[in-house]
């Protein structure tokens, strides 16, 4: 049996599972002060009928950046230079721990339950993130940064600066709070019903009401997803795109449009692409963090 872990900024996701497919998952909630604690007690109190040799690993997909299990940044959640084979080794003894980026992870299941040898799969969420794979496998760069199609410089309108510190880049205008953004900057040009107070979802949904406002947003939306996939198209030419997160459960208004303006962006040879929606959801990330190796 092996263990995915998906940590998130409210929740950790724990899945058991075997042969890529997922027997069964559980959540605890994520606490900052004791994180790997409370992830090795949860493991251990769900196993504490089974043998614990019967444990061949347990991946993690981290929400930050990582290398050779050590987490130098979870900006999300508020925690800096963690040791995940110190943090919770000496609960699992012999047991394999691996890691990844929590995009990347859901870049790999999503890829493998896809049946696709190479993918690049984008999430939209509160950021913008992406993972590639490439005959099966991921590839995280030199510097652990490959797949942040979020910092693609995309914007060159505006002078939105990312959480990165960098301005123009997709995340800021392609994300749920990229799109509350843009929303309320150009709020008092267009006639709209969309409160002041609104969220991705409201600015989704009104679009599909033909609000004004709501479908300049999304259309402008499209044509940022839509340029930087032009540009990863022809920088590694995968079978397919795949769109997921949050933001891709508004449904087919953005897919669509994001397809038309991929269509017109890129380079002949790679304008057929296919770009899909993810289909795993919340599962992913667990699925993927017990497949790194």
């Amino acid at each position: 049996m092996k263990i995915g872990v998906d940590i998130g900024g409210t929740t950790v996701k724990i899945g058991f599972v075997k042969d890529n497919l997922l027997l069964d998952h559980f959540q605890i909630p994520t606490k900052k002060e004791s994180l790997f604690v409370d992830i090795a007690l949860a493991i251990k109190s769900y196993i504490k009928s089974k043998n614990i040799n019967d444990i061949e690993m347990i991946g993690f997909g981290i929400p930050g950046n990582v290398k050779n299990n050590y987490i130098y940044n979870m900006p999300n959640i508020g925690i800096k230079n963690i040791d995940i084979n110190q943090a919770i080794g000496s609960y699992f003894p012999n047991v394999k721990i691996f890691s990844n980026n929590d995009a990347n992870v859901a870049a790999l299941a999503e890829a493998y339950h896809n049946n696709f040898k190479s993918s690049y799969m984008i999430t939209l969420g509160t950021g913008v993130g992406g993972g590639l794979v490439l005959d099966h496998k991921l590839i995280d760069g030199c510097h652990n940064a490959c797949g942040e199609v979020g910092h693609l410089f995309v914007d060159y309108k505006h002078n939105f600066q990312c959480t990165c510190g960098l301005c123009g880049c997709l995340e800021t205008v392609a994300s749920a709070t990229g799109v509350v953004r843009l929303a309320k900057y150009y709020y008092n040009q267009y006639h709209t019903v969309l409160p002041i107070s609104m969220t991705c979802k409201d600015v989704f949904d009104k679009a599909k009401e033909n609000d004004p406002l709501g479908l300049f947003v999304v259309d402008y939306v499209s044509k940022a997803l839509a340029r930087g996939l032009a540009s990863l198209a022809v920088s590694v030419d995968v079978e397919a795109f795949i769109i997921g997160g949050g933001v891709s459960a508004c449904g087919d208004i953005l897919l669509e449009l994001v397809k038309k303006y991929f269509k017109e962006y890129s380079h002949y040879a790679v304008k057929n692409t296919p770009i899909i929606y993810a289909k795993l959801g919340n599962l992913a990330g667990m699925l993927g963090a017990a497949m790194l190796s």
